[in-house]
């Protein structure tokens, strides 16, 4: 066959789109791939992964950036990210499968299941842990980035057995990772097949999902990408070593945006769990004193007064920052993938929703706190004042400039030890805004870190004007007026 100049530029076409996204014929393939280029440059992450079905069908793939930084290795649409907590609503449908096959009632005390795990003040249900009112804890310092290995679910549940409830069961909602660790435990006891097997079995072979697995620190496991995080003047660092066996059903799940949006397509059309028990999934957490919680059964729910618009899941590991949107009467699921953990991420997810609907969208906002390091790295604190006051007058919707943003910037200052100047910074955010809270907060405690008690206890008293109520603000008064 003579291949001719124009039959291989078409084939050198179709390549690019295909490496650039799963399905460049969808009409909105051109906002999809607009929002994720400007993702990318605006917010300078290394790399973001994302997705859209419709319909029961993933009409768009789209990726950018690099899945490892140190070795310039290209992030593609089968890389795999930490999926962090969206692992527990995997879990909670694990769950809701027994409960249709009547293997377990969720409503039963939960140690029926888990006999192995200790007595306590209070009973439990499985309900409860599904919806973060059981009273169990979450993390207690280090455990989050741990760095020990557990040999089973059990063993990891040691990490927290012993320790007595943190309130009565029902009577307050408190998020906790270390719960769906009993929820693993449940699933391992009634099925008497380990978590990892069940959910491969169960969950992800029946939609088609084969490269879906747990992260395990120490085996190889092809196309993981490599999570991040940002210093103080905000460079790329590797985001510290864990072992996510602590929390495997909470949050140690790798997974890709194709996979999960398989996940969600499974639970649209009915294949993973019926239709009623998906609703049931989705009514809101009504807690004891009768407060509405908006989480359901492994799922973050938003209502439009007593109609259900959209559930979702987000997730913050190690590294890594996600998201899996459905809004089940559009038949629509979206995902994000970001392998770093940082400020003003935004929701790529939420956004790409309603470019498929046809919606007014955001577009990814610059972080003002970046240009001004920056800035700051090359012309220091006086031009940076300069550039922050040109920024902040331009009524530009470039940049985001919402109060925390800037005042993110002198924090950095502080971390870099420049406490002088981040007190001059601090200075001209508050001659532009007295009345803000938030300022003079971060005023007082630059003062304290420069050892100038006076003026921080000013500034201390100057906030608490503005809010009595403030916990910390009343703290520092108290130990500064002594």
């Amino acid at each position: 066959m003579r291949i001719t100049l124009k039959s291989f530029s078409a084939f050198i076409f179709f390549l690019y789109l295909f490496t650039n996204s799963a399905f460049p014929q969808h009409e909105k393939f051109k906002s999809f791939e607009n929002y994720l280029d400007e993702y990318i440059a605006n917010k300078k992450v290394p790399s973001i992964s994302a997705g859209v079905l419709r319909n029961d069908k993933i009409i768009w793939l789209g990726v950018r950036g690099f899945a490892d930084l140190e070795n310039n290795v290209p992030a593609t649409i089968n890389s795999l990210y930490r999926i962090a907590s969206i692992s527990k609503s995997i879990t909670a449908v694990a769950i809701m499968q027994l409960y249709e096959k009547g293997l377990l009632d969720i409503d039963k005390d939960a140690r029926i299941y888990i006999p192995w795990f200790p007595q306590k003040k209070w009973k439990f249900t499985v309900r409860q842990l599904l919806n973060h009112t059981s009273g169990i804890r979450n993390y207690k310092e280090g455990e989050f980035n741990s760095k020990d290995f557990f040999s089973n679910t059990e063993e990891a549940a040691k990490v927290f057995s012993y320790d007595s409830l943190n309130y009565e069961p029902g009577t307050k909602y408190e998020y906790t990772s270390l719960a769906y660790s009993l929820l693993a435990g449940i699933i391992e006891s009634v099925t008497k097949m380990n978590y990892e097997d069940y959910v491969k079995q169960n969950i992800l072979l029946p939609v088609g999902i084969t490269t879906t697995v747990v992260d395990k620190q120490n085996k190889i496991i092809q196309n993981r990408a490599k999570g991040y995080e940002k210093n103080s003047s905000r460079d790329f660092i590797n985001a510290p070593l864990a072992d996510l066996s602590i929390k495997v059903a909470g949050g140690g799940i790798l997974s890709n945006s194709q996979d999960l949006l398989l996940f969600a397509k499974g639970l649209l059309d009915g294949k993973l769990i019926k239709q009623e028990t998906l609703e049931m999934m989705l009514k809101r957490t009504k807690l004891k004193s009768g407060t509405i919680i908006n989480y359901g059964l492994g799922f973050a729910v938003t209502y439009d007064n007593d109609s259900l618009k959209y559930f979702y899941h987000i997730g913050g590991g190690t590294g890594f920052t996600s998201m899996l949107f459905i809004n089940p009467h559009e038949n629509l699921a979206t995902v994000h993938l970001v392998n770093i953990v940082d400020r003003n991420l935004e929701l790529p997810a939420e956004e790409l929703a309603k470019i498929e609907l046809g919606l007014d969208y955001n577009f990814p906002t610059k972080n003002i706190s970046d240009e001004l390091m920056n800035d700051y790295k090359s012309a220091g604190i006086d031009s940076t004042i300069k550039t922050y006051k040109l920024i902040a007058d331009s009524n530009t919707t470039e940049y985001n400039l919402n109060e925390n943003e800037l005042i993110f910037f002198s924090k950095d200052l502080i971390g870099l030890n420049k406490t002088a100047d981040a007190i001059k910074y601090l200075k001209v955010l508050n001659e532009k805004s007295p009345k803000s809270f938030s300022v003079h907060v971060a005023l007082a405690d630059a003062y304290l870190k420069d050892n100038n008690k006076g003026l921080a206890l000013k500034q201390y008293r100057l906030a608490n004007q503005l809010n009595n109520k403030d916990s910390y603000v009343n703290k520092m008064i108290g130990q500064l007026s002594k």
